[in-house]
């Protein structure tokens, strides 16, 4: 099975410090994001990766992360033998791939781009927010499974300064 038919596996309550960021950042009228790692061969979730401050950029319809800040994260991924999957970001109210999330998220082919609307006030059900794969364009797909069986993850913080924990 390939990673554009397999669903990423959430653990009830991974989202958590990310919706808590985003509502942070919300209420500031700001946009924020996270990325989503899991095992090597398999799509459960395992660590969130929280943006941090240096070589982040935020503000009313703008979330960047740096080409260092990037670094660091697949860095560290790599040397623990994880795989990053996917991108959580969020939008001041509808949850759609815009033009420039389009153009700039990461194009590689089965990564996961998932968009949580209303950032002051985010709804924390996966499945209400939006997903798409990039399969040499961005197509939507569906939501991952939240499984209360998987262990808890872990939430990290990322940045141009390093990964440590959140």
């Amino acid at each position: 099975m390939t990673t554009a038919t397999r669903r990423l596996m959430l653990p009830a309550g991974a989202a958590d410090p990310v919706l808590q960021e985003i509502r942070r950042h919300g209420l500031a009228d700001q946009e924020t994001g996270a990325l989503l790692l899991t095992g090597q061969s398999d799509m459960h979730v395992l660590v969130m990766a929280v943006a941090g401050t240096a070589g982040i950029v935020r503000g009313p319809g703008l979330f960047t992360v740096s080409a260092v800040a990037y670094d660091r994260l697949f860095t560290f991924a790599e040397e623990r033998f994880y795989r990053v999957r996917a991108m959580i970001h969020s939008h001041p109210e509808e949850a759609f791939l815009s033009r420039t999330d389009r153009a700039y998220s990461l194009r590689v082919p089965g990564f996961v781009s998932a968009v949580v609307p209303t950032y002051a006030a985010p709804p924390t059900d996966p499945a209400s927010w939006g997903w798409w794969r990039f399969e040499q364009d961005w197509v939507p797909c569906t939501a991952p499974v939240v499984d209360p069986a998987l262990p808890p993850v872990r939430t990290v913080m990322f940045d141009e300064e390093g990964v440590r924990e959140y």
